[in-house]
């Protein structure tokens, strides 16, 4: 048993049992076997070679009804090798000395040439076996093979023995050639034996380790047979031993190839049939929502179950058993539209045997309305009948996802056809796929005129490429969506549209599709475009007066100081200076005109330098802020004034342009933080460098009033600051926070000039 347990370690000591024996055989001296009382050497061997004859034969009988003739040759191999062998053994018998002259006259090379023809046979037969190099024939064909061969040796021994080379020599033994080829035959079957193991171990064949041990054991037969001087030396008859016990492990691996293989093949998949079986049934038993079954129609018309999953009940609230009993106890829970459909649709599936499918409404045991999906193949029975085999499948939620869907659909659909915007989808090809009304009523196109057609006819001749571009480069990203944009699209009667459009993608059915959504501005692009153009003709106009109040301010500053100072100035000269006056009260009248004249002096110097501040054009914006400042710290005691210039721009100068308006704008926040901030702090800050120029003004004040930004009448204030900010192409900025105090910053670019 322990060869099929672990068949490996069986044939090793196999192996190493038999080289053991035959190793302490051969250290032996050469002896006479000692038979029983009564038996002849003659007699022994007739009883070995008669089992030998009859273990041949059998391993051919048993090849010849394996059941793998189809799938390999190994059958083949053993039924003409062994009907070879089996013969040559028979022949070996009936020439063996004493043995009634059937054949011709007594001699030892008839026994001995069969004898070592039969282990040719052997080892030739293993050989084909282990290498399995042989096509495969029919069990006629070898077996006839192997008769041919038997008939042709047997022919050549008896009658051309004189061919073939000496062998024995009475008196001295075996021949040196007999010899050489014994030791050949036992080499032959040790490689042999050894491959088989080999392949054995890989294949984990036990009947390849059956032949493998029988291999070794004939190359231990054999060795005894190099050198002998009579058949009756122990060794020869310890040969026929080893030969029997090699057939007998033949015999066992043929039987476990046409018997115990077949036969465990046999159990394996009955056992198999049982687990799929059972894997069967407990898969359509525990199927989610779904009942497998089998009906069959009778040749009477009527219809009977062979197969429902036990799941039934769940779905149904109907048993398993009910419906075997009653076919029709499913049925009589359907509505009777339902029940007429399936009876439609089986007559149809049987007539064209095709496959059988419906959705019903049944009615659950427990109330509820439960839809079914039944889907069945037919195929004919062979007596005659017909059966369904098929899947009802609960489809409840499915129809309520579909009819959610549907609502959903419907939804989005009057959600688009009432939509103010155009609403266009398109496919990868830039075919137009949805077409809403509102798109009718902006481009003019019915929408069954432009479905299927290319997004080209909605666009200018100009723009066309460019916007398919632009939709390729969205394709290749992987942003779903982009945000609003402007394009150009064209009516149906050719005028332009100017369009706010945002775009998206979704993936359909492996299909991408692109919805755009277009507002219709063309009105408001008419009035954004007229506005910036007031805006632009107010900036032109702010620069003309900005001049216009510079060549002014300096015109006037020249007539007051040129004019007015110097007739204030003669004035003062010619009646008061001048004058001597005796009476006291016309020098006090003159003295008090001497006073209102240096008072008239005074005015005019400060507006003059209100009108003109003379630093600016001569020192910088730096200068003039600087004197401002002194100038202002002059007339208030309660306000810390402060100048910070970062870098290195006391000495710095720009266009006059941009100096006269920060020096404005940095004048006109100072005054207003002196009057309104009720702030304690004022600090006006210069930074940037010869193409850029950073002015803030900030106080700690209360913050700036909620009409601050707005005209009032007579007031400026912070829109004449921004008007002379955008003047000059800085950008203009006021920031307050109650509390927090006031910061108004302008921040001018060379570049932006």
């Amino acid at each position: 048993m322990a060869i099929f347990r672990r068949p490996d370690k069986a044939c090793m000591a196999v192996f190493l049992v038999t080289a053991g024996l035959q190793a302490l055989l051969s250290m032996l001296p050469p002896r006479i076997v000692a038979l029983p009382a009564g038996m002849s050497i003659e007699s022994a061997h007739l009883l070995l070679e008669l089992f030998a004859i009859i273990v041949a034969t059998q391993i051919a009988a048993v090849s010849w009804h394996t059941f793998d003739h189809q799938t390999t040759s190994f059958p083949q191999i053993l039924i003409a090798g062994f009907a070879v062998i089996a013969t040559c053994d028979l022949m070996h018998t009936l020439t063996f000395a004493r043995m009634p002259q059937f054949l011709g006259a007594e001699t030892a090379e008839y026994p001995i040439f069969f004898a070592l023809t039969s282990r040719s046979f052997e080892v030739v037969t293993l050989a084909l076996v282990a290498t399995g190099r042989v096509p495969r024939f029919s069990r006629s064909t070898a077996l006839g093979l192997g008769l041919l061969v038997a008939t042709a040796v047997a022919w050549f021994g008896l009658y051309r023995q004189d061919l073939f080379p000496t062998l024995y020599v009475a008196g001295q033994g075996v021949t040196p050639f007999k010899a050489g080829y014994e030791l050949s035959l036992s080499v032959l079957n040790i490689a042999v034996a050894i491959y088989l193991f080999r392949k054995a171990r890989r294949a984990g064949e036990p009947r390849l380790f059956l032949l493998a041990s029988a291999a070794w054991i004939m190359a231990m037969s054999g060795l005894p047979l190099v050198s002998y001087t009579t058949h009756a030396d122990v060794g020869v008859f310890h040969g026929h031993l080893y030969k029997i016990a090699a057939y007998a492990l033949m015999y066992r691996a043929a039987v476990i190839t046409s018997l115990h293989a077949p036969f465990e093949a046999l159990v394996r998949s009955e056992k198999r049939a049982r687990e799929s079986e059972c894997r069967i049934r407990s898969l359509s038993d525990h199927l989610p929502n779904s009942v497998v079954y089998q009906i069959v129609r009778e040749k009477d018309g009527t219809m009977r179950f062979l197969h429902i999953s036990e799941s039934v009940v769940e779905l149904t609230g109907i048993s398993a058993a009910e419906i075997f009993r009653d076919a029709s106890a499913m049925e009589r829970a359907m509505r009777e539209e339902d029940r007429i459909a399936i009876g439609k649709a089986l007559k149809t599936s049987a007539e064209t045997m095709q496959v059988f499918d419906v959705e019903v409404c049944l009615q659950h045991r427990d109330g509820r309305l439960r839809w079914k999906h039944l889907l069945s193949s037919p195929r004919w029975l062979d007596d005659g009948r017909i059966c369904w085999d098929g899947i009802q499948t609960d489809i409840t939620e499915r129809r309520a996802l579909e009819k959610k869907d549907r609502e959903n659909e419907a939804m989005l659909a009057a959600v688009i056809d009432s939509a103010s915007d155009a609403v266009i989808s398109v496919d990868a090809g830039r075919r137009i796929t949805l077409f809403n009304p509102a798109a009718e009523r902006i481009f003019g196109h019915a929408a069954s005129d432009l479905l299927g057609q290319k997004l080209h006819r909605l666009l200018p001749a100009r723009s066309r490429e460019h916007c398919d571009r632009d939709l390729a480069s969205f394709l290749a990203s992987d942003v779903p969506s982009q945000g609003k944009g402007q394009l150009t699209g064209v009516r149906a009667d050719g005028a332009e549209l100017t369009l706010e459009a945002s775009i998206s993608r979704v993936t359909v059915n492996d299909k991408q599709v692109l919805t755009a959504i277009l507002r219709d501005v063309t009105d408001r692009s008419r009035a954004e475009q007229a506005l910036r153009q007031s805006q632009h003709e107010l900036t032109e106009l702010t620069r003309q007066l900005m001049a216009q109040e510079k060549a002014t301010s300096s015109r006037l500053a020249q007539v007051l100081h040129d004019q007015l100072g110097q007739t204030l100035t003669a004035i003062r000269i010619d009646f008061v200076s001048e004058a001597r006056f005796a009476d006291a009260d016309e020098s006090a009248r003159h003295a008090r005109v001497d006073r209102l004249i240096d008072q008239a002096v005074r005015e005019v110097r400060e507006v003059l330098v209100e009108l003109r501040p003379t630093l600016l054009d001569e020192r910088g914006l730096f200068e003039a802020l600087h004197n401002e400042l002194s100038t202002r710290r002059a007339s208030t005691d309660r306000i810390s004034l402060r100048l910070d210039a970062l870098g290195d721009l006391e000495t710095q100068r720009w266009s006059p342009d941009v100096e006269y308006a920060a020096f404005m704008v940095a004048r006109e926040a100072i005054a207003n933080a002196i009057r309104h901030a009720r702030a304690t702090l004022i600090r006006v800050s210069l930074s940037g460098g010869p193409e850029a120029l950073h002015l803030q003004v900030a106080d700690n004040g209360v913050g700036l009033a909620a009409d601050a930004m707005t005209v009032r009448p007579g007031h400026l204030g912070m829109v004449g600051m921004r008007e002379r900010s955008i003047a000059i192409g800085a950008l203009f900025e006021a920031r307050s926070s109650p509390g927090g105090g006031t910061t108004v910053k302008l921040a001018w670019e060379g570049s932006e000039a």
